[in-house]
């Protein structure tokens, strides 16, 4: 039976799921320790909740219990007790999630989840392994057979998946990251996918399409460990909380629980930042304007977005400096092959304008 409920009606708490990767040294072990504190305190009320840890790290968790000693540790091997390879398949880590909720753990730390997708008996190796049984050795035959051992194996991650987005306990997930070729004469990512950001050089060693599934998704970066460099996913009400110039802590594992019971005003902060890039796409000096009249506790929200304000506002400003009265002197002379649309030239010419104003900008705002 399908029943619409009112939200009015809805008390259960929502759960938070964060993401976190990066190479050795980000701090992602430790970053995820003091969030899950923070949650754990935030969920029960009480100091020293307990926090569940998954190391695959070979007990390398261990090395913060005297730091933390509220951790509830579980070592989670590719072999059991007698030797046996059981590897790291998707089935292994719903039973860990179960475990987890059967012990009511308020908050549950993956570290790290890559061995989910590239581990022994992860899903990179089950598709190996049904590619070699689907073509019986034959090389010649992986190609046109490799999406039929996607077919097999994909649903079972996807499940996983599910059951990490279902959890009716929090999750920090945890996972390792790569650097990425990068095209030197073009000064960005070499090679482009579906979920890679040009200006963000590390990779997940997930699947691509984890990271969207999560509450937010961080990338750090070696240069700033424990800090969200690289904001992957962070919506608009969470963009005064993952400050990129201060590292993650307790303060923001308690935040995010309290987003999720909805005891927050980030709802507020959300029709703050609108606002605040609504007046920087009026330009430069209306954005100004609008900052100077800010009280200091908003300003200090915007400046989450000052870098994305100020690229608004030089494109504003530069599309004012054009001429608009005649439409193909904007767009240029289009033949009846061709979209109209501006010029490699013009294209090339206001992009670099609007990078010499925003550094015009930064600078006056004494931002590096």
């Amino acid at each position: 039976m399908i029943r619409f409920v009112p939200v009015g009606q809805i008390t259960d708490p929502l759960t938070v799921t964060l993401g976190l990767s990066g190479a050795s040294g980000t701090g992602k072990t430790y970053s995820a320790l003091l969030m899950a504190r923070g949650m754990a305190e935030a969920v029960t009320g009480k100091a020293g909740a307990p926090i569940g840890y998954v190391d695959t790290e070979n007990r390398r968790a261990l090395h913060y219990k005297q730091a933390f000693p509220e951790m509830a540790h579980f070592d989670m091997r590719a072999v059991d007790d007698k030797g046996q390879m059981i590897g790291f398949g998707p089935e292994r880590w719903i039973e860990v999630i179960d475990a987890a909720e059967a012990a009511k753990l308020p908050v549950l730390v993956i570290d790290s989840f890559s061995h989910a997708w590239e581990g022994v008996g992860g899903v990179l190796d089950l598709h190996a392994q049904t590619l070699d049984r689907l073509t019986r050795g034959d090389d010649s035959k992986k190609d046109a057979r490799s999406q039929l051992a996607w077919a097999e194996v994909k649903p079972r991650y996807r499940r996983l998946v599910d059951r990490i987005v279902r959890a009716t306990t929090n999750i920090i997930i945890c996972t390792r990251a790569k650097p990425v070729m990068q095209d030197i004469k073009k000064g960005g990512n070499a090679r482009p996918t579906k979920t890679r950001r040009a200006d963000v050089p590390w990779d997940p060693a997930a699947d691509g399409d984890l990271m969207f599934e999560m509450t937010a998704m961080v990338i750090l970066d070696p240069k700033a460990p424990g800090c969200p460099v690289h904001q992957i996913k962070v919506a608009d009400q969470f963009k005064a909380m993952f400050d990129p110039r201060r590292p993650m802590g307790v303060d923001l594992g308690r935040k995010m629980v309290e987003w999720a019971r909805g005891e927050s005003d980030t709802a507020a902060q959300k029709i703050l930042l609108d606002r605040a890039r609504e007046e920087a796409r009026r330009g430069k000096d209306a954005f100004t304007a609008y900052w100077k009249g800010l009280p200091a506790a908003s300003r200090e929200v915007v400046r989450a977005i000052l870098a994305d304000c100020q690229e608004l506002a030089a494109r504003a400003d530069a599309q004012a400096r054009s001429d608009d009265s005649d439409p193909f002197a904007v767009f240029g002379a289009a033949t009846q092959d061709e979209d109209i649309g501006p010029s490699a030239e013009e294209r090339e010419r206001a992009e670099r304008e609007a990078i010499e104003q925003i550094a015009r900008d930064r600078q006056a705002a004494g931002v590096a």
